[in-house]
This record gives structure tokens, C-alpha cells and sequence, in this order.
């Protein structure tokens, strides 16, 4: 298996940026045994990109544009001799087709292909979704899990899909943190559960954060970000090729 150089494209937002350099390194290390009694460090390259203007494009809905402006990162990722791609964000996925169109050799570790591939050894095949009003209005993540065989539903009310985006940018993205959001949050999950539906995916990097497993012992939650980087440090390792995990 050939040498991966992994791109990180961040910035969207810092918070989870720093969780994904962070925990990349930290499980690679555990894993990786040291050549020269020192701790060894997966080959990264990082991008960040303007949060403001991104949020800006997405509330505007001008997603052609919210692509352009992701891409104008992960062109600096590809110069800098990157062979894979990680988005550290749900929402940055919208730039998805735009990456494989303009860079087809480029290999992109797409998250909903580590959430649906973890979803489906856990045999969860109807599951909740969480996240930017993009991820749960648009059908870019939503599609790719269907790929995959994996349904979902996502809040049903428009107040509450654009309250927990509020949360997201206005608190979340500020490292700010507070427990009435996070009872909030629980509470939309736990109205999404019904006959099929037992498990929830934290569909935006930020929201595991906030509320994980603890916080809601009665339904099974999928942090987005958390599986992303554990598979992405499986290809890191060379004990994971995308091809296994693609639909």
C-alpha cells in the first residue's frame, strides 16, 4: 500500500480542526510502533478556510459558491503533495463532487462512507440525523448514507432544524458550550426515536461535543467526527483501503 500524505481541510469550524489533528496523532501513535524510540507522526498537511464566509454562502444557500470557496483550500492540500483528503466537517461534504471533478486521483475519505460502514457492523440501518440545516435539508451526506442502504430521518420541524443550526454557529463554533442547549439537543434526538429508529448520528462535528453517549444512555449516538478520524488513522496504519469502505 502506497505512502498516504493526508490533507486536513478545516476552518469549518477551528474548534473541530484541533480534534481532528489532535486525536489523528494521538491513535496513531498508540497504534504505530516507534522506528527510532520516539513517537511517530502520520504525514499531514492542514488548511483552513474563512468560517464567516463560509456560514455566510450557506445562509444564503449559495452552495456553488460554498464549494468554490472549499475548494480554494483544498487546492492549497493538492500543491502541497497531498494523495488523500479529509473535511473535517459533515457540511464541507457539499464540496464533495467538486473535489472528484476537479482532482479524480485525489483520494477523499468521505465520512458518511466511515459512519455507514460503522452504522452497518452495528446492524442500524434506520437512524437519526442531526447537524447543519444543510446536512439535514440537502441531500449530500443523506444520499451517500442511502448508497450504503442506510435510511434516515431528521427533525421534521423548521424552528428546531434552524435552532440547532443557531447553536451550532453561534455557540459551538466558539467553543462555547452550555448545558440548555445540550438538553435542547437531547430532546430533539430522543423525539426523532420511533419504531425503527434507535440510534442518532451527530451529523455535525461540533454537536459530539456537546452531547455524547453519557448524555443519552437510551439511544445508541454515531459522533460523526469521532468514526471519521478512526478511519481515517485505519488508512493511515495501512489496515483500511477507501475501496473497503466505498458504496
Amino acid at each position: 500500500m502506497k505512502e498516504v500524505n493526508l490533507g486536513i481541510l478545516t476552518g469549518i469550524s477551528y474548534v473541530t480542526g484541533i480534534d481532528y489533528y489532535k486525536n489523528i496523532n494521538k491513535y496513531f501513535m498508540l497504534n504505530k510502533k516507534p522506528v527510532y524510540s520516539l513517537n511517530p507522526n502520520p504525514k499531514i498537511v492542514m488548511s483552513s478556510v474563512d468560517c464567516d464566509k463560509y456560514v455566510k454562502l450557506l445562509e444564503d444557500k449559495q452552495y456553488d459558491k460554498v464549494s468554490q470557496h472549499l475548494m480554494e483550500g483544498i487546492e492549497k492540500l493538492v500543491n502541497a503533495g497531498c494523495s488523500h483528503l479529509a473535511i473535517a466537517s459533515n457540511t464541507g461534504h457539499i464540496a464533495f463532487n467538486s473535489v472528484k471533478k476537479s482532482y479524480p486521483d485525489l483520494s477523499v475519505i468521505h465520512i458518511a462512507d466511515c459512519l455507514a460502514t460503522e452504522l452497518k457492523k452495528k446492524s442500524y440501518f434506520n437512524v437519526g440525523l442531526i447537524g447543519t440545516k444543510p446536512t439535514m435539508e440537502e441531500n449530500y451526506l443523506i444520499d451517500r448514507l442511502k448508497m450504503h442502504g442506510i435510511n434516515t430521518v431528521v427533525p421534521s420541524n423548521a424552528e428546531d432544524r434552524t435552532k440547532i443550526y443557531d447553536i451550532i454557529c453561534n455557540e459551538l463554533s466558539y467553543n462555547n458550550f452550555n448545558d440548555d442547549s445540550r438538553q435542547y439537543i437531547i430532546r430533539i434526538i430522543r423525539n426523532l426515536m420511533g419504531n425503527k429508529f434507535r440510534s442518532c448520528i451527530s451529523g455535525c462535528t461540533e454537536i459530539e461535543l456537546l452531547v455524547n453517549q453519557k448524555d443519552i444512555s437510551d439511544v445508541k449516538i454515531f459522533p460523526s467526527a469521532e468514526i471519521h478520524i478512526k478511519y481515517i488513522v485505519e488508512l493511515l496504519l495501512g489496515r483500511l483501503d477507501l475501496s473497503d469502505i466505498e458504496p
